[in-house]
């Protein structure tokens, strides 16, 4: 055929058609691993000729690649398989964490080529801004392929464009411009989502070969929320306010909570709640350590501290965070009856605190949620050491809902790792 005849047939679908076309087949492709033009045009429904432009279109770009033939049955043509080039395109992640931003460079797949933790020193939004931009700057330096853009995972409320943070209140932000900013300091595309939202959809990608498609994620830590994975997809809700799990009611006519109810589960289970909670008791029982532990220093490092005195045995700090776990069961459950998920994965740092925690809330989880939902139902720790699951799910929701490569699928590759930690960058302070 000739060149000609090519392009007027990648000319021959009007523009949206043939955007919305070209989404269809990468997507296709990415599914299949490797294909052939003829697969493509049975799943799509697409003529030959029309698939066969976009697959022009899709090797002119770099997006795909030819990787030799095959032949069905030993009879007929050899057809040309196709597959996804993963390291064509670059998209950069970032979870702002309590103290730190994590940034990771990962591909078409997914897959970690580079990770940075920049300490954040201050607690205003420019702050972790400066942070976020530090971690792009690096990252950036190392990629040897077009970056198409940065998701970023924030604490608080989105709205609903993913551009801006409508309410943090751990932190105490209000209407800060996320997306606005960093995109005039970066000239990058952004989108910005809730940090424990987007960190389910990194759990998800993290078990893609598990056959998981049913998640929800529970980030406690100076906030609770909660991220949920349905069929492979990540709900968000009509105004994106899914998930706020920290404000569930779960002890009524319980302490006052900054949202203005009572009874929250932030209150009760969340970072500061604890402290709270350690710092009165250990004055009553006149434990000296923890009161001097947890006394005029940040939340972050006091609740570090708690943590630590629990690692090694304190019965105060355990007692402490096991009624803490025990709330968290109680909401986890009517999660779990709620959503019936294949799996409940704890994250944060109380989250990922131990058994003090976690054995409390499965028993309360197991006496609360009915029982058929309970049934093959796994609980655990994130299976990232730090905040990797939410830099790898904000990247997941770029290469999404990009407009760059269209319909990036819902689902990342059959398996996925957590990136070696040796790759792993401490940029100091």
């Amino acid at each position: 055929m000739s060149t000609e005849s090519v392009k007027q047939k990648r000319d021959s679908l009007p523009g949206t058609a043939r955007r919305d076309s070209r989404g269809q087949l990468y997507g296709l492709i990415h599914a299949e691993r490797r294909t052939s033009r003829t697969r493509l045009a049975q799943l799509s429904g697409l003529s030959k000729g029309a698939v066969s432009g976009i697959v022009g279109d899709l090797l002119d770009d770099g997006l795909i690649r030819e990787v030799g033939t095959q032949q069905r049955g030993g009879i007929g043509r050899r057809q040309v398989l196709l597959e996804i080039d993963p390291r064509a395109r670059f998209v950069i992640g970032s979870q702002l964490g309590d103290d730190a931003c994590t940034v990771v460079l990962v591909d078409l797949y997914g897959q970690f080529e580079r990770e940075v933790v920049i300490p954040v020193g201050g607690s205003v939004p420019s702050d972790y801004l400066d942070a976020v931009c530090e971690g792009v700057d690096l990252l950036r330096a190392d990629a040897d392929a077009p970056i198409l853009g940065l998701g970023v995972g924030v604490a608080g409320s989105v709205d609903g464009s993913g551009r801006r943070i409508t309410v943090a209140v751990p932190f105490g932000w209000k209407d800060v411009p996320v997306a606005d900013a960093l995109e005039e300091r970066l000239n990058l595309p952004v989108r910005v989502a809730n940090r424990a939202k987007v960190a389910a959809l990194g759990e998800h990608w993290a078990r893609i070969g598990q056959g998981i498609d049913h998640l929800v994620y529970v980030h406690v830590g100076s906030g609770i929320v909660a991220g949920l994975v349905v069929g492979g997809v990540l709900s968000f809700g009509r105004d994106g306010l899914a998930g706020e799990l920290g404000h569930v009611t779960v002890l009524p006519d319980g302490p006052l909570c900054d949202c203005g109810n009572q009874g929250c589960l932030h209150t009760l289970a969340s970072g500061p709640a604890i402290v709270r909670q350690v710092r009165a008791k250990a004055r009553l029982a006149g434990h000296l350590p923890l009161v001097q532990a947890t006394n005029g220093v940040s939340a972050q490092a006091a609740l570090e501290q708690v943590l630590v005195a629990a690692k090694q045995g304190d019965q105060l700090a355990c007692a402490v965070l096991a009624e803490a776990g025990r709330y968290l069961g109680i909401a986890i459950g009517n999660l779990v009856t709620l959503f019936n998920p294949q799996v409940v994965v704890v994250g944060g740092m109380v989250g990922r605190s131990g058994a003090c925690v976690l054995d409390p809330l499965r028993r309360e989880v197991e006496w609360r949620a009915l029982p058929d939902a309970i049934a093959g139902l796994d609980i655990v720790s994130s299976v990232f050491p730090g905040e990797e699951s939410g830099a790898l799910g904000a990247a997941a929701l770029f290469l999404q809902q990009s407009e760059v490569v269209e319909a990036i699928p819902a689902s990342g590759p059959e398996t996925r790792h957590a990136p070696d930690s040796r790759a792993s960058t401490l940029i100091p302070a």
